[in-house]
């Protein structure tokens, strides 16, 4: 596989000494979807600023497609598309006339801006709702409309930062089948989401930063592995005591089998819940991706 996206001891200080990022170090494949999670303030954006030559860094050294970031922005910048996590459509612009916009304004001239927009519009199943208003389109559609932006020039790299935020649970299933959809492709994904679940799903490979540095780099599989190997089990008794599903934290082999055995002598559900990556990212970070930081 061809490295997209090189990064070697990247860090980023603002004025007034705030450290966003600190001695950052990866790689990423053509075609894959790399994920950056982290608490809020952890570095993440920053970072994906960085690479998308929004944002020199202070340090270290980053390139894209084997172009320096901060040398050789120019070489990069028409590979690439970035979907930020405050884009938000025009609420009084047709999904139609975003893309066609957005077409024309990538140098396109009219008739093929129009003729992109319809190939986009098709391929992500908007084109029924072309002529609707962005104000009367669903979260997930509007979702699709900023996505097809973002895709009008055939980016060979796509950033997307948040990409799901505020969409409900079908909005960022539609989303992640979209990116899957790029990537089979052949598109490479840098994605930064608040969602482990999300994470979970789509990542071939994250990195976790805490405090603007790495603390774990490799599959999502592997950060399973270091959760601990803890199994927890649900057990519902609803239908005997009206309690809901509990979960328990056996900590050894007699016990999963008590818990079992009194489960089917009362008649209660049981089923088993291996480590998550949330699971992971607590034991690695001390506490969930909700906890806020200063930095």
């Amino acid at each position: 596989m061809t490295d997209v996206i090189k990064v070697a001891d990247l860090g980023k200080t603002y004025p007034g000494g705030t450290e966003a990022l600190r001695g950052v170090s990866f790689a990423v494949e053509r075609g894959e979807v790399f994920c950056l999670l982290g608490r809020n303030g952890a570095g993440k954006t920053t970072l994906l600023r960085i690479l998308a030559t929004q944002l020199h860094p202070t340090v270290g050294h980053a390139s894209v497609f084997g172009h320096d970031v901060v040398r050789e922005p120019e070489a990069i910048r028409n590979r690439i598309s970035v979907l930020p996590q405050e884009g938000r459509p025009m609420m009084m612009l047709s999904a139609y006339d975003h893309i066609r916009l957005m077409c024309q304004i990538r140098g396109m001239a009219k008739g093929e801006a129009i003729r992109r927009t319809e190939e986009l519009m098709r391929e992500f199943d908007l084109w029924e709702h072309r002529k609707k208003l962005s104000a009367d389109l669903s979260g997930g559609l509007r979702q699709r409309v900023l996505l097809c932006m973002a895709l009008t020039s055939k980016p060979e790299l796509l950033f997307l930062d948040e990409p799901t935020i505020g969409l409900d649970p079908l909005g960022r299933r539609q989303v992640w089948a979209l990116v899957r959809r790029l990537t089979r492709e052949g598109v490479t994904v840098l994605l930064t989401t608040h969602y482990l679940e999300e994470a979970e799903h789509l990542a071939d490979r994250l990195v976790i930063i805490d405090k603007g540095r790495p603390i774990f780099l490799g599959t999502v599989g592997e950060a399973k592995g270091l959760a601990g190997g803890e199994t927890r089990v649900l057990v519902d008794d609803l239908a005997v005591n009206g309690n809901g599903p509990q979960i328990l934290r056996p900590q050894s082999d007699r016990e999963v089998l008590e818990i079992v055995e009194r489960s089917l002598r009362n008649g209660w559900r049981v089923s088993f819940q291996p480590p998550s990556l949330e699971d992971a990212f607590i034991r690695l970070v001390g506490g969930t991706i909700d906890a806020e930081q200063t930095t």
